[in-house]
């Protein structure tokens, strides 16, 4: 058994592996009209194709063994995911909704994140301590980045040209110049961060730290953490609304949803899912909450309004869309 293989085995034991969270970046306003939901699903090796208006899925597509994270360009129409039992990347035509090709990048490619013309994808190496900057073009990885140990969740500011990774294992948020790669801080968080979200400004960064069931919140202008949020048990995966007044957090332990009012720090409702909730994402307009359930393979749509939950989609088994499943 390989170990990434025992890591999947232990991981359902209340291990923490790296196959799973939710580094979300944000949406912008608009309408929902022909937004689709990416669903990686771990142990059915396919990814579910949610239309979020009909709430149906559209497609189931066969990928590589074991997908677990997510990118998506809607300029590229095309959507990227993450192969770690493959040491691998691929590449999937929105159109056609067939795969593209397969990229060799590392050891462990666990979180992914592409800016939106989708010619460049960054790619977290959880066994290298490394990012993986991957030109779409050549399908080569012109540039490696180290990090902090077992890095995980990576998210991208395109505007501010920065890259921040929760380093798991050195329980620290990288913040990556990419001007030219350096690392211009490296923050303390909780214990083992693994998700992270961005405020809407850039200005606010939060960081989910899965064994100490807390949110960091770090200044991106200082880099210091200025505030610790208490979530559920097992807290994974976390997403703010597109006004950033709202960050919801999975719970996996509990099976639940925190959400968090980002003006005070305060958990002002919880939300029950299915079992061991791990990806999370919100539609362009803000409207709906698309939570995805590992352990009964499914996905769980609340509505923001009044957190109703509106319908529960079938899709693989495994579902775990760690990134940014839905197109902003």
């Amino acid at each position: 058994m390989s170990p990434l293989q025992i890591a999947l085995k232990t991981a359902r034991l209340r291990a923490v592996f790296f196959l799973s969270a939710a580094t979300l970046t944000l949406t912008a306003c608009g309408s929902d009209e022909g937004q689709q939901a990416f669903i990686t699903n771990q142990l059915s090796h396919d990814v579910s194709v949610i239309d979020t208006k009909t709430r149906e899925v559209t497609h189931t597509i066969p990928v590589s063994d074991n997908p677990a994270g997510i990118a998506v360009s809607e300029q590229a129409q095309r959507f990227y995911i993450s192969n770690p039992e493959e040491r691998t990347i691929s590449l999937i035509d929105m159109v056609t909704m067939k795969p593209i090709q397969d990229i060799e990048v590392g050891d462990g490619p666990v979180g992914i994140a592409t800016n939106q013309s989708g010619d460049t994808v960054y790619v977290a190496d959880w066994y290298l301590d490394r990012i993986s900057v991957v030109d779409i073009n050549t399908a080569k990885v012109t540039g490696t980045i180290d990090v902090g140990e077992s890095p995980a969740g990576i998210i991208l500011d395109e505007a501010a040209n920065r890259l921040y990774v929760a380093n798991r294992d050195s329980n620290s948020v990288s913040i990556i110049d990419l001007t030219d790669y350096s690392v211009l801080a490296e923050t303390n968080t909780g214990e083992s961060p693994f998700g992270l979200a961005l405020s809407p400004d850039g200005e606010m960064l939060y960081s989910v730290n899965v064994q100490d069931s807390s949110v960091s919140v770090i200044d991106t202008e200082s880099f210091e953490n200025v505030d610790t949020i208490d979530v559920g048990e097992w807290p994974y995966c976390a997403v703010l609304s597109p006004d950033g007044s709202r960050l919801y957090v999975t719970n996996q332990d509990e099976m639940s949803v925190s959400v968090i009012d980002t003006n005070d720090h305060q958990v002002v409702d919880t939300l029950e899912v299915g079992d061991t909730p791990e990806g999370i994402d919100i539609t362009r307009n803000g409207k709906y909450l698309y939570v995805t359930n590992w352990g009964d393979g499914t996905v769980s749509v609340f509505n923001t309004g009044d957190h109703e939950l509106i319908d529960t989609i079938k899709t693989g088994k495994g579902s775990r869309a760690f990134g940014d499943f839905i197109p902003n």
